[in-house]
């Protein structure tokens, strides 16, 4: 070893810069190294204590042209996860009207069909994206959307509603929505969250106006006219969408098709998945079933019917404050408590439907976890991984969702059959949602190393 005297007091060590043995470095004390992360990081391209690297900093992060994009995805949200969310109006109305002879179970089938296959275009609309295809596809989408929406005003037999309302209003509405994550993703990086948090307002105002402009059109117009006023209304929305959506950044050139199975190398992501898996099978229940069970304990049908408007109302509350704490805690820090208070109320809701105060309050607070949760979805798996590939990554994700979305009301429906009430109804639910936020309480540990830190 040769001895190297430095008289330079102002020698700068780089850690990035080769180590040669034959030279030798001055001493530092542990405490005076800068942290390394460990070369291998199972978070993929992300670091949540790292800033981004300098090619993502041209991010507008705001501005008229990013905010109009997001007020376009505003709109598909409306036009897609509002209807979809107003389902629980459909299932009282063919429950007690057109489908007499048909169990809850069954006819919960449509909205579960609808919840389920929201998710799926995902993977094809995502990596579309990716290689520079998303306004042709999403206006061809729209046209077809909207038909199928006057279609389902003339279905007379129960497979055929099944096939118009559950399966391709379903797909269609997944078609316009899968990819509208990433293109928020596009314009936005350190407001993402925030951005993200207003986009799902979407759904939460749909879900709050629609299926009360539905019920009410039920009794002025009837069914058939009903659907058609509904359909030219979600028509024009979608037609606004149209012309605000746009990308921005340019087309990548990530290997691969459709899936990507590297991505499920990362143990954060995978677990990701599963988690919102499991959470979906119960999330999503009360919110079908709450009108139904105020009934069954008693109440009026006029008053029960105005519970699924108001937890699509206070899932705003759910949407912008998650947002907001996701972007200054991390998307998961904000996501785990708001989906535990969801599964604490699907526990009491059973026990609460025949008090008014007390299921309303039930009700407010469980819209407030459902909103964030549907907020921050986008949230963990846009940051396993680097944007080049983000599209596609979300899309894996949201597509696999599908099982648990799809799953979950249809066995709602078969324990309600089965037990002849709802409390063992929200004891399914409220189980299966706090498994979901033990689940991703360990994709934070997966991702960060550690059981607290931001993320």
């Amino acid at each position: 070893m040769y001895n190297v005297h430095i008289k330079d007091s102002n020698f700068n060590v780089t850690l990035e810069a080769p180590h040669r043995l034959d030279v030798a470095v001055p001493t530092l004390s542990v405490d005076e190294l800068p942290y390394s992360p460990p070369p291998t990081s199972l978070a993929g391209s992300f670091d949540p204590e790292k800033p981004p690297p300098r090619d993502l900093l041209d991010f507008p992060d705001g501005g008229l042209r990013a905010w109009s994009v997001v007020i376009g995805a505003v709109l598909i949200s409306f036009s897609t996860f509002g209807w979809v969310n107003s389902f629980g109006v459909f299932q009282t109305y063919y429950q007690q009207n057109t489908f007499r002879d048909q169990s809850a179970s069954d006819i919960s089938w449509i909205g579960s069909i609808q919840y389920g296959l929201i998710f799926v275009p995902a993977l094809f609309t995502g990596r579309l994206l990716d290689i520079g295809y998303y306004n042709v596809p999403l206006a061809v989408s729209s046209i077809i959307y909207v038909i199928v929406l006057f279609l389902v005003a003339e279905c007379r037999t129960f497979l055929q509603v099944i096939l118009c309302q559950g399966v391709a209003t379903g797909f269609l509405a997944g078609m316009l929505f899968g990819s509208t994550p990433a293109i928020v993703s596009h314009w936005f990086l350190k407001k993402r969250s925030q951005a993200f948090g207003v986009l799902a307002m979407g759904s939460s105002i749909g879900g709050t106006i629609l299926p009360i402009a539905t019920q009410q059109l039920f009794g002025k117009v009837g069914f058939k006219w009903a659907i058609r006023i509904m359909a030219f209304i979600l028509a024009f929305v979608v037609l606004i969408a149209n012309l605000l959506l746009r990308p921005r950044l340019p087309t990548s050139n990530v290997k691969g098709g459709l899936f990507n199975w590297a991505a499920f190398k990362n143990p954060a992501f995978t677990c990701c998945v599963i988690a919102y898996n499991v959470t979906l099978l119960g999330l999503f229940v009360p919110l079908i079933y709450i009108d139904l069970s105020g009934q069954a304990s008693g109440l009026s049908p006029n008053f029960t019917f105005y519970l699924i408007a108001i937890a699509n109302c206070a899932s705003l509350i759910g949407r912008l404050s998650s947002g907001i704490l996701a972007d200054r805690y991390g998307a998961l820090n904000a996501l785990i408590p708001f989906t535990l208070i969801g599964g604490i109320m699907s526990f009491a809701w059973p026990y609460v439907t025949s008090h008014v105060v007390p299921l309303v309050i039930v009700t407010v607070v469980y819209g407030c976890s459902i909103g964030a949760f549907v907020s921050l979805i986008p949230s963990t798996p846009a940051r396993l991984g680097g944007m080049n590939d983000a599209g596609r990554r979300i899309g894996m994700a949201m597509t696999a969702m599908a099982f648990g979305a799809a799953g979950g009301p249809p066995l709602a429906g078969a324990i309600h059959t089965r037990s002849g009430g709802f409390e063992a109804v929200g004891l399914y639910c409220g189980g299966v949602i706090v498994l979901g936020c033990i689940l991703l309480a360990i994709t934070r540990h997966l991702a960060i190393g550690k059981w607290a830190g931001k993320f």
